[in-house]
């Protein structure tokens, strides 16, 4: 028991890893579409399990005290705009290249609440509530992100291989997305500390897939994706460069 406490953050990764292919198999074998509902709730529900298991309410608390940290007010404004204006500015790129003007999808209702409301909080709690400070308390932000990002990354092809994601886009192309918002997300978290940002971001990102024609399905092919990735990570080595792969804070001046 106590090798599993110290190793929280391998059982975690262990758990939510097998469960979410392990339901993805099961749907595939059985075409039974309904379990897999499970998987986007399964980050946060695990982490909640496995703290209360081995940190008690203590750890609990700790964990949701996260949800009323104070943080500048700037910091919302770019947790809620800066994945919309990046892909607005890859839609503008690739209309003056031959593109499609700017324009934006009609709105489904069904898929906007459930991917930009119901999948954040599902994952969020895991991701930035759990895996995140502790990664944090060993290793830099940059390290840290990339780690979470693999982790996440791969945990969305479970998610491909029942048709979940970026129609007709490779998932190399979605991983590569993930790792680079990952570092943002690392970088707006480390300045707010406050889990509610990082599932407004979340929403935030979900919601663009839902307004933007951003995606090959829209377009009729992966330029604007791919543009869309390229400002992220363009934005992401602003980030490092600017505040240090560290922390992804500005120092204080004496």
């Amino acid at each position: 028991m106590e090798f599993l406490r110290r190793n929280q953050l391998w059982l975690y990764f262990i758990i939510t890893l097998v469960f979410a292919f392990s339901l993805a198999a099961v749907s595939l074998t059985t075409n039974n579409e309904s379990i897999t509902f499970f998987i986007p709730l399964s980050p946060s529900i695990i982490a909640i399990i496995i703290t209360t298991v081995f940190n008690g309410w203590e750890g609990l608390r700790e964990m949701f005290i996260n949800l009323s940290k104070r943080f500048p007010l700037r910091w919302l404004a770019i947790a809620l705009i800066l994945f919309p204006i990046l892909a607005s500015f890859a839609i503008l790129i690739y209309s003056f290249f031959g593109g499609p003007a700017f324009s934006t999808l009609s709105l489904n209702i069904g898929n906007l609440i459930g991917g930009s409301l119901l999948i954040p909080l599902g994952e969020e709690f895991g991701w930035h509530g759990f895996v995140l400070p502790r990664l944090l308390k060993k290793y830099s932000a940059l390290t840290s992100s990339l780690i979470l990002g693999v982790l996440w990354g791969f945990w969305h092809y479970a998610g491909h291989l029942l048709g979940v994601g970026v129609e007709g886009l490779h998932f190399v192309f979605l991983f590569i997305w993930i790792l680079g918002i990952t570092i943002l997300m690392t970088w707006v978290f480390n300045h707010t500390k406050n889990i509610w940002i990082m599932i407004l971001m979340h929403s935030a990102a979900n919601a663009t897939f839902n307004i933007l024609p951003i995606g090959p399905s829209h377009v009729g092919r992966p330029t604007t994706f791919y543009i869309f990735i390229g400002l992220v990570w363009l934005l992401a080595f602003f980030v490092i460069f600017k505040f240090g792969p560290r922390t992804f804070v500005r120092k204080k001046t004496e």
